[in-house]
């Protein structure tokens, strides 16, 4: 008599259920994690960009130190370089000679910038030392903007006081500010802060921006309480004035005033010193 064995057959692999359960458990986990890891990379982006600014901080104390003076915030039309802006006079103290070489050629090509744009090269070169790594916007050069072949952006505004008529500030039109001129102390007094691009793309420039009146206001200056002539895309934002709070890219009058895509608010420079 033959006894025949009867096997029993294992399933293998997972049963659609068991399979739908796995699925929703990784979901979960994703889910949880996925904020962790947004914040960290954030707090790593805010952390280079504070140390950007103090990069910035840093060269304004050395070249202060070497010229007795803080670099002028613009340059006026009486300027041998005209336009200049105080990161152009800056270049040499950021590691950007070359850039800073390029810029003098230009000069002696085409004194006047607004001239003819495509010869000087600076207004398309973007630096990223001068764009915070949060912001969604100005890393790419506007290349549409009538006029000028490309411009390229900053997203660190100096400080020209109350507003760009009062003068008031560390950087303003032709300023020749010291140190030691400071009253209310270097620790208490601004001197850069955070600011997107306009939406426009007109307000940002860090390359002989015109801004408002010729001062740069908007462009690379603007006051802790700045006042609006109604230029380009601000003629639908009201005559100001405009103080730090919340902004959005898409919003032009977030162009008015100091503000930044950190969550928790902006960053500023005091002196060498970094706030936030």
């Amino acid at each position: 008599m033959v006894v025949k064995k009867i096997r029993r057959s294992c399933p293998i692999g997972f049963t659609l259920v068991e399979l739908l359960v796995a699925i929703g458990i990784i979901a979960i986990l994703m889910g949880l994690l996925l904020p962790a890891v947004q914040m960290a990379r954030e707090a790593a982006r805010r952390t280079s960009c504070g140390s950007q600014m103090r990069q910035l901080g840093l060269a304004v104390a050395n070249y202060e130190s070497a010229k007795g003076r803080l670099p002028p915030g613009y340059a006026g039309l009486t300027a041998s370089r005209r336009f200049n802006t105080w990161i152009t006079t800056l270049l040499p103290y950021l590691e950007q000679q070359a850039v800073y070489d390029q810029m003098l050629a230009d000069y002696v090509t085409t004194p006047d910038p607004f001239d003819n744009p495509g010869v000087h090269r600076g207004f398309g070169h973007t630096l990223p030392l001068l764009l915070c790594p949060s912001s969604t916007t100005g890393f790419e050069p506007a290349t549409d903007l009538t006029g000028y072949p490309s411009v390229a952006f900053t997203t660190y505004l100096g400080v020209n006081g109350q507003d760009f008529t009062t003068r008031d500030g560390v950087f303003y039109l032709d300023s020749k500010t010291r140190m030691a001129e400071i009253r209310d102390g270097l620790s208490n007094t601004i001197m850069i802060g955070e600011r997107p691009p306009s939406t426009d793309r007109w307000f940002g420039w860090w390359y002989a921006g015109y801004g408002q009146l010729g001062t740069s206001s908007l462009d690379s200056l603007m006051g802790v309480r700045e006042r609006n002539i109604g230029s380009r895309g601000n003629s639908i934002c009201g005559p100001g004035p405009f103080s730090f709070g919340n902004g959005h890219p898409e919003f032009q009058c977030s162009s008015l005033h100091y503000w930044s895509q950190h969550p928790g608010g902006a960053q500023w420079v005091a002196s060498v010193s970094r706030w936030n």
